[in-house]
């Protein structure tokens, strides 16, 4: 093997060390930056790429004075985009399809004998379309909004925590089987992991990430349970995807066969 000499080394080196990507790491005290982290960690810097997370969950019927027991899998996709706005905020486009499969099997389900009331229940799905945020923008807080980065062991850390409450769609007089309550009522609590180093990589417009989801809620209406007591808690993790050749195959088969539309997020802010 032909040697280097230590002059055309160095000349190398220099050269390989102006080629690597810059990581100069973000000040996430500053409203900018750390919002350009929370965008990266969320979805992409980059406005024309479609970025996918998926979750797998457990679902578990809270009753009164009883433990809470799992009752159904349930697992998910969403499909996002995120594009700057002149403001300095980012608005966040996304469309996402979650199924609910058997607990011990794991396959998707059409009917369900629900364990509660031994009746059998024909299952629904859930289709959202679209889920749509603002992040980062003045309007409702006055000034820029910093984000709650924790870190330790070369990752961050992000929480949001999102109290529900709203008119239920469906009023109990009218629907006394489908409907909880007149007012639904619920949280949904996450949790993103992201490598600090890619965050502070100005090469990369999609930071790798994983995540865990908790939501308590009411009963959904076609377990109908009506004013029955008691609520669902869902535990959830989840990582990003590639895209969507990387889901389940069988929530591929099902997305080609009946939501050919969830394959992109949407076109535009709705």
């Amino acid at each position: 093997m032909p040697l280097i000499r230590p002059a055309r080394t160095a000349l190398l080196l220099s050269i390989a060390l102006c080629s690597l990507p810059a990581t100069a790491a973000l000040d996430l005290t500053r409203a900018d930056e750390n919002l350009s982290a929370l965008v990266k960690m969320r979805c992409s810097i980059d406005p024309k790429e479609n970025v996918v997370t998926w979750l797998k969950s457990t679902i578990f019927a809270q009753l009164p004075a009883k433990a809470p027991s799992a009752i159904l899998g349930f697992g998910g996709y969403n499909i996002c985009r995120m594009g700057p706005l002149e403001d300095g905020s980012w608005r966040f486009i996304s469309r996402e399809l979650s199924f609910y499969r058997d607990l011990a099997s794991g396959r998707l389900l059409d009917t369900w004998a629900n364990p509660v009331t031994g009746k059998t229940n024909t299952v629904i799905h859930v289709a959202n379309d679209p889920v749509n945020n603002l992040f980062g923008s003045k309007r409702h807080h006055g000034s820029p909004n910093i984000y709650p980065w924790t870190g330790g062991g070369g990752d961050l850390l992000m929480t949001f925590n999102a109290p529900l409450t709203d008119a239920h769609p469906l009023p109990p007089k009218d629907f006394p089987e489908e409907s909880s309550a007149g007012v639904y009522a619920g949280s949904e609590h996450f949790m993103f992991l992201t490598p600090r180093a890619s965050i502070d990589d100005t090469s990369v417009h999609n930071s790798p990430a994983s995540y865990g989801w908790t939501r308590i809620g009411p009963w959904p209406p076609w377990i109908k349970m009506g004013t029955h007591e008691g609520s669902l808690l869902y535990i959830a993790q989840g990582p990003k995807l590639g895209g969507s050749a990387e889901l389940p195959a069988d929530m591929q088969a099902l997305i080609e066969a009946k939501y050919p539309e969830v394959a992109s997020a949407p076109a535009a802010q709705s």
